[in-house]
Parts: C-alpha cells; sequence; structure tokens
C-alpha cells in the first residue's frame, strides 16, 4: 500500500509539475517618477493581460528619493528594483547599473517585438534618453521638455491690448525674446500697472534646487546656440550639454553666461517669489490666475485643465514656444537593473510600455509627453492637445544639462553660486563665474 502512494505520489509530481512551473508569477518591481506613475499603472494592467503570469508593482517615489536610491542600488547591485524610469541629466551615473538593450536583444531575439521601430524616435531623443558610453541603457519614455505657457483670453482682450499699446506704444503678443516677456511682464504687473487683471506677469522658479540648474539653460542657451555663441564655444556635445564647449570646458564664464543672469534678474520682480518658488508653486500661481505667463514642464497640463480659474480651458490657456527660442529637455527613459534576476519579463514590460500604441494612448489619457514621432504625427493626437505643434519644434531646439556622473556635484556648487548672484549677494560678473568655472574643472580631473 505505501508503495502504491508513493508511486502515485511521483506521478502526480511528474504530470503536474509542468502546470505548476507554467502558473508560476513573476513580479516586476518598477520605480517611476511620480510623472510617470499613473501611465505605467494603467500600462501595466493591459501587460498583465497579455502576460498573466508577469505581476507589475509600480512604485512612485519622488525624483529627490528616486535618484540616490537608483545610485545606491547600482552601487551594491541588490537588484532592489528590475524596472525604473531615470532622468536624461543622471544617464552617466546610473549607466553602470542598467542592462545594455542592444546586446540584451541580440541574445534574446525570441522576446524582441517584430513591429520595434528605434527609428520611430528623434535621434537627439534616443541618444540622450537611451544611450551612454555606446550602450542603449533605455528607451525614452516621457518626452518631457519646458514650454510657455500663456493666459490666451488676457492677450486677446481688446481693452487691454489697447491700454499695452498706450502704454508701450507696442502691440500686445506673446512675447518671442526675453526682452519682450520683461516688457509684457511688467504691464501684467499691478504693482506697476494697477489695471492688471493678473498680480503679476510671470511665474518663475529660481530656488536654490536643481530646479535653478535647469532654469539657468532657458537664458543662457539662446547665447551658447547662437551663430556666434556655436562660432566662440564650438558646437554642444549631447554628454555634457550647454553649459560646456565643444572641448569640454565650462562654457558659462563669459560675457554671454552674465547677460543670462542679468535678464533672469531683470524679469524677477514681475514674479511673485522668484527665488523661494519651486515646480508645485508657479504651478498654483498660473493655475489659480495669479500670473499671466509661466515656463513650465508639459506634466502641468493636466493640473491645468481641471483648475477652475481656468475654464473654459481651450479660450484661456495657451502654449508657445520659450520666448528665446530654446527650451530645455528633462526626458525620463526606462531601464532595466543589471542586477534584475527577471530580465525577460523586464524587457517584455519596457518594450510593451514603449510601443506605439501605449505611446499614443499615455499621451491622450494622462498627457505624458509623447517620445515616438509617429505619435506626434498622429492626426487624432494633433488634434487633441494643442501642444503638440508645440513639441515638434521643441524637440529640434531643445538645451541640454550635462549627463556626465560628475553632474550632481557639478549642481550643487552652481546652484549656489547663482542663488548668491540673484540675491545680490554677489557680483554678477565674469571674474565671479570664473572661479565656479575653477571650481569645476576641479571636480572635472578628480
Amino acid at each position: 500500500m505505501k508503495k502504491f502512494l508513493l508511486l502515485l505520489i511521483l506521478v502526480l509530481i511528474f504530470v503536474l509539475s509542468p502546470n505548476l512551473q507554467a502558473q508560476k508569477v513573476v513580479i516586476l518591481n518598477v520605480w517611476s517618477s511620480p510623472d510617470n506613475a499613473d501611465a505605467l499603472v494603467d500600462i501595466s494592467k493591459r501587460f498583465m493581460e497579455k502576460y498573466p503570469n508577469i505581476k507589475v508593482q509600480v512604485t512612485p517615489i519622488s525624483w529627490e528619493v528616486l535618484y540616490p536610491r537608483m545610485l545606491a542600488d547600482v552601487a551594491t547591485k541588490t537588484g532592489a528594483f528590475d524596472v525604473a524610469t531615470w532622468d536624461v541629466m543622471t544617464a552617466g551615473a546610473v549607466a553602470p547599473g542598467f542592462v545594455d538593450l542592444e546586446e540584451f536583444r541580440k541574445q534574446n531575439p525570441d522576446l524582441v517585438d517584430p513591429k520595434w521601430d528605434p527609428k520611430d524616435f528623434d535621434p537627439t531623443i534616443w541618444y540622450i534618453a537611451g544611450m551612454w558610453g555606446g550602450k542603449n541603457i533605455g528607451i525614452p519614455f516621457y518626452c518631457n521638455t519646458m514650454l510657455f505657457y500663456y493666459r490666451k483670453d488676457l492677450f486677446a482682450d481688446s481693452k487691454l491690448k489697447a491700454a499695452f499699446k498706450s502704454m508701450t506704444g507696442k502691440t500686445l503678443k506673446v512675447p518671442t525674446t526675453w526682452e519682450e516677456t520683461i516688457e509684457v511682464a511688467r504691464f501684467f504687473t499691478k504693482k506697476f500697472n494697477p489695471n492688471s487683471p493678473t498680480d503679476y506677469g510671470i511665474a518663475l522658479m529660481f530656488p536654490r534646487t536643481h530646479t535653478l540648474f535647469y532654469m539657468y539653460l532657458l537664458f543662457f542657451a539662446p547665447y551658447r546656440r547662437s551663430p556666434e555663441g556655436l562660432k566662440k564655444f564650438g558646437e554642444v556635445d549631447l554628454d555634457y550639454g550647454d553649459y560646456f564647449t565643444a572641448d569640454k570646458k565650462p562654457a558659462f564664464n563669459s560675457p554671454e553666461g552674465v547677460k543670462a543672469l542679468e535678464m533672469m534678474k531683470a524679469l524677477m520682480p514681475y514674479s511673485p517669489d522668484p527665488l523661494g518658488s519651486d515646480y508645485g508653486e508657479t504651478l498654483e500661481y498660473f493655475a489659480r490666475g495669479t500670473v499671466a505667463m509661466v515656463p513650465q514642464w508639459t506634466g502641468v497640463w493636466a493640473s491645468f485643465k481641471v483648475a477652475p480659474a481656468l475654464q473654459p480651458f481651450d479660450k484661456k490657456v495657451g502654449v508657445a514656444m520659450m520666448p528665446s527660442g530654446r527650451s530645455v529637455s528633462g526626458n525620463w527613459a526606462l531601464g532595466i537593473n543589471i542586477a534584475s534576476k527577471n530580465k525577460r519579463e523586464a524587457f517584455l514590460f519596457i518594450q510593451f510600455a514603449t510601443n506605439k500604441e501605449n505611446d499614443k494612448i499615455k499621451f491622450i489619457k494622462f498627457g505624458v509627453a509623447p517620445s515616438r514621432l509617429s505619435t506626434l504625427k498622429d492626426p487624432e493626437v494633433r488634434k487633441a492637445d494643442p501642444r503638440v505643434s508645440v513639441f515638434l519644434q521643441t524637440i529640434k531646439t531643445q538645451s541640454h544639462r550635462p549627463r556626465i556622473p560628475e553632474e550632481p556635484k557639478l549642481e550643487d556648487i552652481t546652484v549656489g553660486v547663482f542663488s548668491e548672484i540673484l540675491l545680490g549677494k554677489r557680483p554678477c560678473t565674469v571674474e565671479e563665474l570664473n572661479k565656479l568655472a575653477d571650481e569645476w574643472m576641479k571636480i572635472l580631473k578628480k
């Protein structure tokens, strides 16, 4: 009897084990910036319907926490996450911890989607949000960029147009230079125009954080990328960005760098608390109708659409290129942790999450900026959102922060110096910027 039971158990194990193996569930831990999280959760639901044996857990983590946690995992190779979104400026620092996807595709051809189309990404976006050191460490997911939002209804108001003409002798229009922005911002600031419908003309975010580091490029890059600037500084290296010359030396310690800071200072009187405001505050200023203009990221669109003060939305909110003609990139990519034990499943997920269908869905449903050119050219997408035509222009005209591993240290000392210059605690001179450039070179030499 015992022999019979033992035999029966062995038979059952033999028969059932393949089924048990087939039912094994793999859990993918996905770390995401908050801007991407809702879209990734939505995408993961469709992914799990297609792959029921893979469970995707998306964890939103603020940028300030996500970056150091990724760096810690890269250093220790603990494999705490399988997939993560990484910011373009962190590429050089996080690259050692992410899988070379091109090599992975060669080793796992059975997993590659027959419709995989890397040429559907703009070459610059593909490089800054996908490549480092000749390796493909990510797939572009969120083509974030800064746009210039303005109160369409105010700029179209006949009484305001007449008042502006009377005060300045010029036509009220959306500014196309920072000099024009100063004049328009002054007009919409109650302190200088008691009849202004808004308290301030523009919302600026110049806090002593990484925000100040990218905001500076809105003012410096137009000089850096001008014909004169390119002749003086050389072409922009996409790893080193607009802060550097072509031969990888600081470019901001120059008359052009000083002019950028002077322009920032000139705009500050027309903004509510520019040195104390960050992403959230400037978003709120515009959403509440406190200001007439704001340079902001693509992600604020969803908040603006539901703001009571901005209704009817299509008549009150306009989108334009930066007055300088130069935006700044803030792209996010999806990559696979080199220490992940579930690389095959992780690859299937990031490939699915970044395909053409989901690129379109995430934009229409969540406003997460498209990464694929086919999405931006899609008639339905273009009709659904007025930002699309501006996206196509900004992709070609963006400036870029450094992506090198030393970026965090460069950023940290730079925002301190820039902040004190804007506060008036340091002189705004080439000599002062030379001191900062010397510190940069010391960091780079180490």
